[in-house]
Parts: structure tokens; sequence; C-alpha cells
């Protein structure tokens, strides 16, 4: 009986080595010939996902309820692509898009108006600020709970959020094409254009503010705005570093 016993105990421990083996496989899913990877962050840990950055790095899916806000939940280094804060998305790989080490100029700053108090934060902001996303529960308005100066952003009235920097993105290597693409009606709309290396947005046209990867995106065949997104982008855009 013992040795039966035994022998029950040793096949158990074995499958729990077996089991822990198998989840101890690195990060990161691959997808589509390699060219997607999934990088999911659990429990708000940051994860890294190894992969070759090289040709850059791009996020076109957000699967995950938690926001994904380049330089800050989410973005790329010469390992891979790590991510954080319960960020989880799906990024292409070698397609242009964040350099090889997008913590260099981030372009993703917070601001926070704690109980209620003005706050300024200092930044570059001679290329225009937009809201990429809210953290508070009290509105983020323009010009009303925030707003910017030549110095940087300023919160107000309990407004806490991150903001992207379009001074702060590198500069492009040679001066792309500017395509309008606008959301009417909150409608989703796509704008064909050559988008070669990658597309940058360089100007704002709406209220409604376009965050990459949530309001406006590109692909192989042009771009897309949805949600009320209107602005100029400008096309085959190159950005610095790798």
């Amino acid at each position: 009986m013992r040795s039966v016993k035994a022998a029950i105990h040793l096949f158990a421990f074995a499958a729990a080595v077996c089991a822990t083996s198998a989840r101890a496989e690195p990060a990161g899913e691959r997808m589509f010939g390699g060219d997607v990877l999934r990088c999911a962050s659990q429990d708000e840990q940051t994860v890294r996902c190894p992969a070759d950055t090289r040709g850059g790095v791009r996020l076109v899916r957000r699967t995950s309820g938690k926001p994904c806000v380049e330089g800050t939940s989410w973005g790329a280094d010469r390992g891979g692509v790590w991510v954080s804060q319960g960020c989880s998305a799906d990024f292409v790989l070698g397609r242009g898009g964040s350099g090889s080490d997008s913590r260099t100029g981030a372009r993703v700053i917070k601001c926070e108006s704690i109980g209620g108090r003005w706050n300024h934060c200092a930044a570059n902001t001679e290329a225009g600020v937009v809201l990429a996303q809210q953290l508070s529960k009290q509105p983020c308005l323009r010009n009303q709970s925030w707003g910017t100066d030549g110095n940087g952003v300023w919160v107000s009235g309990g407004c806490r959020g991150e903001f992207r920097l379009l001074g702060a993105e590198p500069a492009a290597q040679a001066p792309g094409k500017l395509l309008l693409c606008e959301s009417r009606d909150r409608k989703a709309r796509r704008c064909d254009g050559e988008t070669g290396q990658g597309v940058r947005m360089v100007k704002q046209l709406s209220n409604t503010e376009c965050v990459e990867g949530r309001s406006w995106g590109y692909d192989a065949h042009g771009v897309w705005v949805e949600d009320g997104c209107r602005a100029e982008f400008e096309l085959d855009y190159r950005r610095g570093g790798g």
C-alpha cells in the first residue's frame, strides 16, 4: 500500500513540474507568421515580450480594458516589447512605428490636479499637446480644466491625465505627403494612402481627441479614423532611432 501511495505522490509531483514548465515559457505570443506579437500585462505587472524591434513596433489592436499609452504602459527597446499597468495588445513588428527604444524622448507625460488644485507640469509644448488618456473621474476639458503654455501643461479642477507631446516625436528624415482624414458623426472612415514606413498625426482638427490605436491608426493601405477624430496625417513618416 505504501508503494502505491508513493507512486501516486510521485506522479502528482511530476505533473506539477510539467505544468510549471509549461507556464514558464517566454512571454509573448507570435501570430500571423510571426509579424504580430501579442503581449499582455497580467495583474498590473510589467511583462517583457522578446522580439526583434529593429524594424519598428506599432500597436495595432488593444485587447485589454486598461489603456495602452506608449511610453507609459507600453514601449519597445532593443530586447522586445514591454507592457504594464494592465495593458494587453497586439503589436506589428518590422513595419515602422517606434524605434528600438521608445523610452527616449518620451512623448507622453502624466499631469494631475490633486484635491482640485491647479498644477503645472514642465514639458515641450511647441508643436502641440493632446489628451491621450483621462485618469480621473472629473472631466479633463481643454482650456477649462487643462491647457498648455510655453513651459508645459497645466491641470485644475481634479483633472488627472496623460498627455501626448506632439513636439517630442523625432523629426522625420524627409517630408512626406499630408492626408486629411475625418470621422463625421463619429463614424469610422478609411482614407487611402501610401503609408510606407509609417504615419504620424501632425494636426488635430476636431474637438474630440485623436489617440493612436484608439480613434486613429493605419495599415498598408491607408489611415483609419473613428469616434469623431479629424486630423491631418503625414504619410511615409520615418521615425528616428533603431
